[in-house]
């Protein structure tokens, strides 16, 4: 039973003082538990990892200086948090407090997928852009970028003049999830996306900002040569659309002078180059987002930012050069890997010259943990290849992460080394025919608890002994090769049957029937023995009949979260909470008794 939960039964009837007792002793028994924050995380061979800084809350984006002063107290990199701060990380890893509370109503701590999203550079002017999504009065999400001055070339940490853009978005909609992302400067322009804000029929909409990559001065004014820009002395949205038709974008990143992005749909994700006036035909529906793709991720992956590995880059080898890196999310609310392992960081191969992609998509870093962290920034820095996560690791962490190509130093956690039956359900693509777990299709039967038992009907059919002997007349492969197999299979009896056949289905899936339709998805021996142990003991065990006690036992451990550092807080107000109500009931039956 879970510390917690074994507690509460106890907490109703503990005064105060027990309870900070009880708290203080969990305390220092998880203090002797340690956590490898590496275990979360699995790499492509070759690459290693390590923590560059820490101590975020809710970190979006970070934003390298080009060129940074060589001193340990010279600004490196800028990280905006969620909840409106930007911080200032220097050469020795030190972390500062560049701009606080910047979002026009601060929304309190209360973890929300709306608020500062973007961060982007002007090293020319020293100027610090980031993007955000904030409450107004009217209590409406609504669109702003904000900019700090700082020292031109190597910027400074602390800002000077602050300048928001608030007009150009009060009358539209802005949503959690849906709000203005990323930005980039070119040129002395500032480039910015903006998602669709929940209203999908302004995505086609040039007279509104929703759904569009926007471009304006550093001082956000608009450019004359906007492609559907209108000399009429008023500043509105058509003049700042750079292009249009889109419904999430974000990620956003310039190669030389052509444009990128990549955009989440509801169903799918795309990646695109962006050219200027052009509609990517966002219309509301999915189709919309697959009409004009460069590369379709589906089922959705929750691409988000985007950074680039050019040519003549050193820090990696040619395989990784010339590439693009995108970080995915996963599901909002999923905890784990997610049912495709999507919380990740792909590397996108692009063809410059045809404009199409050059080979499928690969993965280089894989989350493998419990809780659902969700991977949103890569940023490529002097040193190596840069990301954040927005919620911190199971033990608190919030840090950005730091990736090198070094085939010496390696990393415990390789990708494909991971054999627990999630990671091979996850590998061989399980849940894209077979619903598992509750998750899943439904091209193939469903692997639930019926499972065993409809194998074990069918193999122990005098129908099943028939239909082996006719497939033992056949001269072909597979056939020949499982020959034994299947006389093994016939000589075993009651679940050792069924495991023995299910061993050697995944493996081979026309081994006793020529005629089957799932197809040989080139499972080894021994992952189809895991994969077979696996949905065996899941779909064998009886149901235990559960006591009434038991009901709300373990109605109450859904509701409490696993105990950690954390919560302690929590746990103690709880027992707090608890005391007091038992004490006041106390209190009214005692006052009831006297009168």
């Amino acid at each position: 039973m879970k510390p917690l939960v074994s507690h509460f039964l106890h907490w109703c009837c503990l005064p105060a003082s027990l309870i900070v007792a009880v708290v203080v002793t969990d305390a220092n028994v998880l203090a002797q538990e340690t956590f490898d924050w590496r275990s979360d995380w699995e790499l492509m061979d070759g690459l290693t990892m390590d923590i560059d800084s820490r101590g975020f809350s809710f970190p979006t984006q970070t934003a390298f200086i080009p060129n940074p002063g060589n001193r340990p107290g010279d600004p490196l990199y800028f990280v905006v948090e969620l909840k409106g701060n930007v911080k200032v990380v220097t050469n020795d890893r030190t972390v500062h407090d560049f701009a606080m509370d910047f979002l026009p109503n601060p929304q309190g701590e209360t973890f929300i997928q709306a608020g500062a999203a973007g961060l982007c550079l002007d090293p020319e002017n020293g100027y610090v852009f980031a993007t955000f999504a904030y409450l107004d009065d009217l209590h409406t999400y609504r669109n702003g970028i904000i900019r700090f001055a700082t020292e031109p070339g190597q910027f400074s940490l602390k800002p000077g003049e602050t300048r928001y853009f608030l007009d150009l978005f009060k009358d539209e909609v802005s949503g959690t999830s849906h709000q203005i992302g990323p930005c980039q400067v070119r040129g002395g322009i500032l480039y910015a996306t903006v998602g669709f804000g929940e209203e999908r029929s302004q995505a086609q909409n040039l007279h509104s900002t929703l759904g569009s990559i926007i471009r304006m001065t550093v001082d956000f004014g608009p450019v004359a040569d906007s492609p559907f820009y209108t000399d009429d002395g008023q500043d509105t949205a058509i003049d700042y659309i750079w292009a249009y038709g889109l419904r999430n974008p974000f990620g956003l990143r310039f190669v030389g002078d052509r444009l990128f992005a990549t955009e989440n749909g509801g169903g799918i994700d795309r990646f695109n180059e962006i050219e200027a006036g052009e509609n990517y035909l966002y219309d509301g529906t999915d189709w919309g987002i697959g009409a004009r793709a460069a590369q379709v991720f589906a089922p959705s992956l929750g691409i988000v930012h985007l950074d680039f590995v050019a040519e003549d880059n050193t820090l990696f080898p040619d395989r990784f050069r010339g590439r693009f890196f995108a970080a995915t999310a996963g599901a909002p609310g999923e905890k784990g890997p997610g049912k495709k392992g999507t919380r990740s960081i792909l590397m996108l191969t692009y063809d410059f010259a045809g404009r199409h992609m050059a080979a499928p998509p690969e993965m280089i870093l894989r989350f493998r943990g419990k809780n659902n962290p969700y991977p949103v920034s890569v940023e490529l820095g002097p040193d190596g290849l840069y990301f954040t996560a927005l919620l911190p690791n199971q033990d608190g962490l919030s840090a950005v992460y730091r990736i090198r190509y070094d085939s010496a130093a390696g990393h415990p956690y390789r990708l494909g080394d991971d054999q627990s039956p999630q990671a091979l359900i996850t590998r061989y693509e399980c849940r894209e025919c077979h619903s598992i777990e509750g998750k899943g299709g439904a091209v193939g039967p469903p692997f639930d608890a019926t499972l065993a038992l409809r194998l074990t009907a069918r193999l122990n059919d005098p129908a099943y002994e028939q239909a082996v002997a006719a497939v033992d007349q056949i001269e072909g492969e597979p056939f020949l090769q499982y020959r034994d197999a299947r006389r093994a299979i016939l000589a075993a009896t009651g679940v050792e049957r069924t495991r023995l056949w299910l061993d050697t289905y995944l493996v081979e899936p026309r081994f006793d029937n020529p005629d089957v339709e799932m197809p040989n998805l080139e499972i080894t021996e021994a992952h189809g023995k895991i994969l077979a142990a696996y949905l065996m003991a899941s779909t064998t065990e009886e149901p235990r009949q559960l006591s009434q006690f038991d009901r709300l036992r373990f109605a109450v451990a859904r509701l409490i979260p696993d105990l950690r550092y954390r919560h302690l807080v929590f746990s103690f107000a709880f027992g707090v909470l608890a005391a007091t109500v038992t004490l006041l009931a106390l209190y009214l039956y005692f006052r009831r008794r006297r009168r």
